[in-house]
């Protein structure tokens, strides 16, 4: 476990020699956990040529040295600033290029930085660490998979549920009842505030639970996911209740051919704007183009919205590894919406659809309420 996080630092280290610098300051702490396997949250990583130090504060002395046997540890005093610890540590006199992270270190801790290390030339930079994680390992994809799991059989346990809907039930019980399942069957936590929209409600893309009771509604939308080992799911289904509604099965049988085309497109080599560009032309062939508002998707793991994005005009180029959510959508105000999300992993030949156990036809998604 330990050589994971090392291999992973020593390429953070030959990124760095490329740019010429002398020291890189790790400061997200999702970046941290990535290099160290730290999950405390509050610790820098210093990664220089000849060594890598982590910086963190009394409270995590015993967690630090559980999981970073292997790391040089520095427990900052709390009377001392992170800054003046880390101005000790690279030397009150000794010049050179320190690289931070530019899209993640405030003004207020550059300002500080800048003070205790006056010798030093900090250097902004970007998705140094970002672009390492774009790329899953074997354990990384196992992590996801069990976080989809989870997410799958507490959906299951819902969906149950409704068919004895009550008259009272709404979008913030249904939103509770979901992410307390999850939890009960191991989830770490949910991956993000669940997004459950009835109805008309369903329109909102990312609708915040309300009081709207679900009975009498046509359709309701899921968005859920959870964390496992610090890794993330992230779907979304639309059950039905009801079926015959014409107008609520076509919307729905276009979302799903675009998803399903533009999954099968998936392959290295593409380029994510392409992706989007098969599951967009269908939606707008079918007249929805305008109600298709946000990329197609966005790629998860130690965080659910990661880089790269299945977007308009995004060139990235997709590579074996890389695990993306692909959730196109229509939305109609006034009336509703549908979102159906899956989570696919690029593989050397095509792609591996992480979520499949999921139903999604349109039928598989009928709940018939009882009285």
């Amino acid at each position: 476990m330990m050589k994971k996080f090392l291999e992973r630092r020593d390429k953070v280290r030959r990124a760095i020699a490329k740019q010429k610098l002398e020291a890189f300051l790790v400061t997200n702490s999702i970046n941290v956990r990535y290099l160290t396997g730290f999950t405390g949250g509050t610790a820098y990583l210093l990664v220089q040529p000849d060594g890598d130090t982590i910086l963190s504060d009394p409270r995590f002395t015993i967690q630090i040295e559980e999981e970073c046997p292997d790391l040089h540890a520095v427990i900052r005093p709390r009377s001392e600033s992170t800054s003046k610890t880390l101005s000790k540590l690279l030397g009150k006199t000794t010049a050179g290029q320190l690289g931070i992270e530019s899209e993640t270190m405030t003004v207020a801790q550059h300002e500080r930085l800048l003070e205790s290390l006056s010798h030093w030339q900090s250097v902004p930079t970007k998705d140094v660490v970002e672009e390492l994680r774009q790329i899953k390992d074997h354990d990384e994809i196992v992590h996801i998979r069990r976080a989809i799991e989870i997410a799958a059989n507490a959906f299951r346990t819902e969906r149950e549920l409704l068919v004895q809907l009550s008259p009272w039930q709404n979008e913030i019980g249904i939103s509770i009842s979901l992410e307390n399942e999850m939890r009960i069957l191991g989830a770490e936590d949910r991956s993000f505030p669940s997004i459950i929209g009835a109805g008309a409600r369903a329109a909102l893309p990312h609708a915040t639970p309300s009081k709207q009771k679900v009975l009498g509604q046509s359709h309701l939308l899921f968005d859920w996911g959870c964390v496992i080992d610090g890794y993330m799911s992230d779907l979304t289904r639309v059950v039905i209740f009801e079926p015959h509604n014409k107008k609520l099965r076509t919307v729905y049988e276009t979302v799903l051919q675009a998803q399903e085309a533009a999954i099968a497109a998936i392959k290295p080599g593409k380029t994510c704007e392409e992706i989007d560009a098969v599951a967009r032309d269908i939606i707008t062939d079918a007249g929805f183009g305008k109600h298709f508002g946000h990329g197609l998707g966005h790629a998860i793991g130690l965080q659910v919205h990661e880089n790269p994005r299945l977007a308009p005009e995004n060139k990235t180029v997709l590579k074996a590894g890389m695990v993306f959510t692909v959730e196109p959508g229509i939305y109609l105000k006034g009336w509703g919406g549908v979102r159906i999300e899956d989570n696919v992993l690029v593989t050397s030949s095509g792609c591996d659809v992480l979520s499949q156990a999921v139903p999604k036809s349109f039928d598989e998604m009928v709940t018939d309420i009882r009285d």
